[in-house]
């Protein structure tokens, strides 16, 4: 994941000092070395928390696993966890929202961490084993969908919708193998020609972008689909990266595969861009379509922007009969003046 949106990939590694996981930590790769982050995993009623040690009768909880996502759309990638207390009776595990958030404590190079949202994902998240994030909606919006442990063996899925306070903007990307299969039937649009294939999301292939904030600074994120396959991973099949508040275009993205890339200039945020790498060997023939989302931002714009109009309409309605009136009457006073005139 791109830890400090730099554009650069970081190994992101959950870590316990002690094999009963009293002692847990967030261990983050800056390309030289393994760095601390020093997450805080004390509640706020003074309770301590850690990462639940690997039990290997539970399918969910056979490794310690965090997945990671834009949940505040803010550009830099977020966790979820699964903790549970450390000495306390009668405990539960929950999964936990961990914010990516600026670091004063943190060894440099970083000057990010995880900071727990303890209340992120209420009232759900009791004795849950896993969660992960996906766009439930297609808004570019990521949700939580969370594993509940009933009782030994027998689990149940949970929804969380996020609902953001503030409209945030996104770009969505996938990218899909483009291979159809040499036994089914050619399919062709109405006009004869020969119907474009999908095939299924690519594992690998790296994303990266380029914008500018609203302050006028120049903001790189970077990501790669699908770059993990065991351990439950339960990734997104796409990649989603968050763009704030930023109303601007994305000014540059860049797929690449392999030795081979390409990239795109200008591209409308709130937009979901379907990349299709085919052939693989001439990126210059690589196709990219783009579906546009309206934020309610555009949709307020739209009903401001209505209104107003219908207003104007009003207004020269009651000017445009006011002025037939009054020219009715000038009509009258001309034709009675006349009258006056033969008489």
């Amino acid at each position: 994941m791109d830890f400090e949106l730099k554009g650069v990939q970081n190994i992101v590694l959950p870590f316990c000092i002690h094999k009963d996981c009293t002692n847990s930590t967030i261990l983050v790769h800056n390309g030289q070395d393994f760095l601390d982050v020093h997450v805080n995993f004390k509640d706020p009623q003074g309770v301590s928390w850690g990462f639940v040690p690997p039990i290997s009768e539970d399918v969910y909880l056979k490794a310690i696993t965090a997945r990671s996502g834009d949940f505040n759309m803010d550009g830099y990638p977020d966790l979820l966890v699964t903790l549970q207390p450390i000495n306390a009776p009668n405990y539960v595990m929950k999964t936990f929202l961990l914010e990516n958030v600026v670091c004063k404590t943190c060894n440099k190079p970083l000057k990010r961490t995880f900071e727990v949202r303890w209340n992120a994902l209420n009232p759900l998240g009791n004795n849950t084993v896993a969660g992960a994030f996906y766009d439930f909606y297609q808004d570019g919006v990521l949700d939580v969908i969370l594993i509940q442990k009933i009782k030994e063996g027998h689990y149940r899925p949970l929804a969380f919708r996020n609902t953001l306070d503030y409209d945030a903007n996104f770009v969505k990307v996938i990218v899909l193998t483009g291979l159809d299969n040499a036994k089914n039937p050619t399919l062709r649009t109405p006009l004869g020609r020969k119907k474009r294939t999908y095939g299924s999301n690519l594992p690998g292939p790296r994303i990266t972008y380029s914008t500018t904030t609203q302050d006028g600074a120049q903001q790189t994120g970077s990501s790669v689909q699908l770059p993990q396959s065991s351990y439950f991973a339960l990734q997104l099949p796409y990649t989603i990266f968050g763009l704030g508040r930023t109303p601007n275009f994305v000014d540059q993205l860049v797929v690449g595969l392999g030795s081979k890339f390409r990239s795109w200039t200008q591209l409308i945020p709130n937009s979901q861009i379907i990349v299709v790498p085919k052939p693989l060997t001439q990126p210059q023939h690589w196709k990219a379509q783009l579906f546009v989302t309206p934020s309610k931002l555009i949709v307020m714009s739209v009903i401001a922007l209505g209104g107003t109009c219908l207003v104007i309409l009003f207004i020269i309605v009651i000017l445009f009969i006011k002025e037939k009136r009054e020219d009715k009457q000038e009509k009258l006073q001309e034709a009675h003046r006349f009258h006056f005139d033969a008489m």
